[in-house]
């Protein structure tokens, strides 16, 4: 026993010395280093700052705020319920996580102040449940230790079983261990690349929004084949609402109307979108219910109710299981508007600014 511990002794502190420095060095170097350039988050993040003047009501959300809140249909409909007309920022993003749209928000803030009233948003998704995914440039910038605590409270607020919460919890600490090891960074520091790639790049004329199959891409074709090609999955997706769930919701409504309340408390107007998702039809709506339940008097778009807006559920306004085409986008949009403008009316704060 004493052979094997002079033996392990050593390694264990010769490990312990590399991961401190190595975690120091680390830190260090993101310190120094820029924002990464990411997809659509980056371009729309640029084109913000550099109009938040513009803008008094910012939508933030994942790819169904990208893909389903089209800023002008908003607006006409927010007037034509009796409402000033507002300005509308899309600021739906690919696969926003919890840790993401707690950063997103600080920066929306930040710029935007002296004209942002509104802010409605989106329940993050979950954290990632791959290595890829939890190893890439995007997740390594949201691996820092300042997003820890939001990353576990996303986490631990997540609707769904105590063993899918363990492995995601397990990719964070993987995604967390490979940042504070540096591996690349070093390397990306000390020898940039002679030529780097040309930055991400969006049409910014729709003010965020953009019309999903207007941009090719194989992904998004393999997505619109499935669709067409496997009606009975959607009749399946239908048959999720109001199906039992043995996944509590308290947790993420709370979790929600936490980042709510914050942005209540600086003087804004807020609301949560939930958006139609056949996907999700057994999870969102249970949430959005919640929220209504435990603050009242805060504005939920549940927009994911079949029993309350058949018609949103047309299978021809879809372009693949989760996600509109045009026309579906517009017709949400357009309900979205005339609720945000009747919730506003009601509001104490929204009433000062919302009734022209």
């Amino acid at each position: 026993m004493s052979r094997l511990r002079v033996t392990l002794v050593p390694c264990v502190i010769g490990a312990a010395t590399f991961a401190l420095v190595a975690s120091g060095f680390s830190l260090a170097l993101r310190r120094a280093a820029p924002v990464p350039d990411m997809n659509v988050l980056s371009p729309k993040l640029a084109a913000y700052r550099d109009h938040a003047a513009d803008y008094d009501t910012v939508f933030i959300g994942t790819s169904r705020t990208f893909y389903h809140i089209v800023p002008d249909e908003v607006e006409t409909a927010m007037q034509a319920e009796g409402c000033q007309r507002p300005n509308v920022f899309n600021f739906g993003v690919f696969g926003l996580t919890g840790a993401e749209q707690d950063w997103l928000l600080d920066q929306v803030l930040a710029a935007g102040q002296g004209a942002l009233r509104t802010v409605v948003m989106e329940d993050p998704l979950p954290e990632a449940r791959s290595l890829d995914d939890a190893t890439n440039e995007r997740a390594r910038f949201f691996h820092a230790p300042s997003d820890y605590s939001a990353t576990l409270n996303s986490i631990s607020s997540f609707p769904e079983s105590a063993p899918k919460k363990v492995f995601r919890l397990g990719m964070f600490g993987a995604g967390a261990a490979y940042d504070l090891s540096g591996v690349g960074r070093a390397a990306e520091f000390f020898f940039p690349a002679p030529v780097k790639p040309a930055p991400y790049e969006m049409d910014m004329s729709s003010d965020g929004f953009e019309i999903l199959g207007s941009i090719s891409s194989p992904d998004i074709e393999a997505r619109r084949k499935d669709f067409v090609d496997h009606p009975e999955k959607y009749d399946e997706a239908l048959t999720r609402y109001g199906a039992a769930s043995d996944e509590a919701v308290e947790a993420r409504a709370v979790y929600l109307e936490t980042r709510l309340r914050r942005l209540q408390a600086q003087g804004l107007n807020v609301a949560l979108f939930v958006s139609p998702d056949p996907e999700e039809l057994d999870r969102t709506p249970r949430v959005g219910l919640e929220l209504a339940r435990i603050a009242p008097d805060l504005s939920v778009l549940n927009f994911n109710r079949p029993d309350v807006y058949p018609d949103l559920f047309g299978r021809n306004l879809w372009f693949d299981h989760s996600h509109y085409g045009e026309e579906g986008a517009r017709k949400l949009s357009r309900l979205a508007g005339a609720e945000l403008c009747r919730d506003l009316k009601q509001s104490d704060a929204g009433g000062q600014h919302a009734v022209r």
